[in-house]
């Protein structure tokens, strides 16, 4: 009586074998290939292990360090190069003040030099009355005026933003935003 022929061929070796089905590729193996296929198995398992701890460890971080956020690094770099931005326009806008006030000093003081010889001129003639006096007055308290307060230069502060808006959006809460 003749044995049964219960071999199949492996997978792997391709020899003619007893073979046991692995139910996860649905190949056959012969006993030594199957225990191959095993370790790689387990060899597999152990990286993805190893994935998920790594990808655990970047969990603990970012709950221990929450301000190392790659998002809080892209904020930080807006509000330097907002902060950039308003310090250039304040100092364009101390430039310009700086070259105003001076010539609106220049001007004054022609006004007050062009009444000083109209002084001297009423003074050395002695001719003068009422009228010339309140002039006189008058003009000094216009030039005190306009140094004091030049109404010929002030600051507008427009409703249109030179900085870019940030805003913080997500799709598992609300949205927030930061408005300039």
């Amino acid at each position: 009586m003749a044995m049964a022929n219960n071999k199949t061929q492996c997978f792997k070796c391709k020899k003619e074998k007893i073979t046991y089905s692995c139910e996860g590729c649905s190949k056959r193996f012969c006993f030594t290939d199957l225990a191959e296929h095993k370790q790689l198995l387990n060899d597999e398992l152990n990286h993805i292990i190893n994935d998920y701890d790594q990808f655990k460890q970047r969990i603990n971080e970012q709950k221990q360090n929450p301000q190392n956020h790659p998002l809080l690094k892209q904020i930080n770099r807006w509000e330097r190069n907002s902060i950039e931005i308003i310090q250039q326009k304040a100092q364009e806008c101390r430039n310009i003040v700086i070259k105003l006030s001076q010539r609106l000093i220049n001007d004054i003081e022609i006004k007050y030099n062009d009444l000083s010889e109209q002084i001297k001129q009423i003074h050395k003639e002695n001719e003068f009355n009422e009228i010339n006096l309140n002039y006189l007055t008058n003009q000094l308290r216009k030039i005190i005026e306009e140094l004091n307060d030049p109404s010929n230069i002030s600051i507008h502060q427009g409703s249109k933003s030179f900085i870019s808006e940030i805003s913080i959006i997500s799709s598992i809460g609300t949205i927030l935003r930061s408005n300039f």
